[in-house]
């Protein structure tokens, strides 16, 4: 099959497109090299056999390859990805993940292209979460009893944060593209992804970053509930088995699924610390800060029922967080020289 990945030399994007073109499919990686950290993966790439095109979302003049090469799918992981800034440039998460999409998305209309959105479970606002998940009290490390999340939970309101909305606004016009013009379309509202090669800047993926922290000894800070708040982890071998088993199974309307480790694989800030304690045997500063980041969730994990059905799917072991812990630090320990470049002594 012939695949086309924007933001190919990200985390998400160089991990799929070596996973593919080992499994025979014919890959593309493009990317504006705009993250920090994307420029280390090129190497990797380009060793692997993956062509590689410079190409930013929001040039429709770059994506001009795509008639020459004429992709069979696009796995869209191209996105500014951080929920924490953004509100001093609202624009920014915008112009970079709802506006380009609409060059794929035509390609994909005039084609018969399929496509698959890299959404987020920030397109559900965090009022909508807790009322699901129930009441959150600090002194619990997790909620007992508490319901992972699925695809009906609401989409209205706010506090999901600019990037969460600028999400939304990605994930229903993929829905809606799909099901006017008929091409095959899945979203994926993934929780939080981790492993190796994931470059761990704040905005990038907390458990590489604080498992990064702990090896450098940088300090850290725990933003709101006393860093007891929760996530579902799913390591990056699993997401790429799934989306393999997606590309191959599309239907010709849009599907919808949350993707996490569920139930079976959540942390803490503070098991994650912990971990990455025993794992480095190193130990840093984190300073607690009580007001929580806006749209931050005290708790979320992925009800993975559906994906599961669909795909007889389900994460393995390698999801689970000390595992993923291990394997990120093994990475960053050869790799210490490039990570100094990213991460001066300063707190993250």
């Amino acid at each position: 099959m012939r695949i086309v990945i924007p933001g190919g030399a990200g985390f998400v994007g160089g991990n799929l497109a070596m996973h593919l073109l080992a499994a025979g499919h014919e890959v593309v990686a493009a990317d504006n090299l705009r993250r920090r950290g994307s420029e280390f993966n090129l190497p990797r790439l380009s060793a692997a056999g993956v062509r590689f095109e410079h190409a930013d979302a929001r040039c429709p003049e770059d994506w001009r390859f795509l008639r020459e090469f004429d992709p069979e799918v696009i796995l869209d992981c191209a996105a500014q990805p951080s929920a924490v800034d953004g509100y001093s440039n609202p624009a920014a998460d915008f112009t970079n993940n709802t506006v380009p999409l609409i060059h794929l998305l035509e390609h994909c209309r005039t084609s018969g292209c399929g496509m698959v959105l890299w959404s987020t479970n920030k397109v559900y606002g965090r009022a909508a979460v807790d009322a699901w998940a129930g009441p959150f009290t600090r002194q619990e490390m997790r909620l007992e009893g508490s319901n992972p999340v699925d695809e009906s939970c609401h989409l209205d309101g706010g506090d999901r944060s600019l990037y969460g909305a600028s999400k939304v606004m990605a994930d229903l016009m993929v829905q809606e593209w799909s099901d006017s013009f008929g091409f095959p379309a899945i979203v994926n509202r993934w929780s939080c992804l981790a492993g190796p090669w994931q470059w761990g800047k704040a905005e990038q993926g907390w458990v590489a970053g604080w498992a990064i922290a702990h090896r450098l000894g940088l300090p850290l800070q725990y933003i709101g509930y006393e860093g007891r708040q929760v996530r579902d982890v799913l390591a990056i071998e699993d997401l790429c088995s799934l989306v393999d088993l997606q590309i191959n199974l599309m239907k010709p309307e849009p599907e919808v699924f949350n993707v996490g480790g569920g139930l079976q694989y959540t942390m803490s800030l503070r098991e994650c610390t912990a971990l990455c304690q025993d794992i480095t045997g190193q130990q840093v500063p984190v300073e607690t800060v009580e007001q929580p980041r806006r749209a931050d969730f005290a708790w979320y994990v992925s009800d993975i029922a559906k994906v599961s059905k669909r795909y007889s799917w389900q994460p393995t072991e390698a999801s689970s967080p000390a595992k993923l812990i291990e394997r990120i630090d093994v990475w960053a320990c050869d790799h210490l020289d490039k990570l100094r470049t990213l991460f001066p002594a300063v707190q993250m």
